[in-house]
């Protein structure tokens, strides 16, 4: 558990997954098509935004950040225990 990264706190850290999943989608075409770099922009359509037939890769840096709000005890959870009839 050591070795495993903290986990993305910010636009930053988004962008760099976002570049890192770019350059692996980027490989992966290449070989599977046996294309060159220059070829790969066939694949794009705004700048360099990966897309096929309507479905656009957007990356993680399109996700909206949202900060958790600490609820405490008042999270909802199936297993809370409710109170059983009085029969008396």
């Amino acid at each position: 558990m050591g070795d495993l990264l903290p986990p993305p706190r910010g636009e930053a850290d988004f962008n760099a997954v976002d570049h890192h999943a770019w350059h692996r989608v980027a490989i992966w075409l290449r070989r599977k098509h046996s294309i060159s770099s220059s070829q790969l922009k066939g694949f794009c359509d705004q700048g360099w935004r990966f897309t096929d037939g309507g479905i656009v890769f957007l990356g993680a840096s399109s996700v909206m950040i949202e900060r958790y709000r600490y609820r405490g005890a008042r999270i909802p959870t199936p297993w809370t225990a409710e109170p059983a009839a009085d029969n008396g």
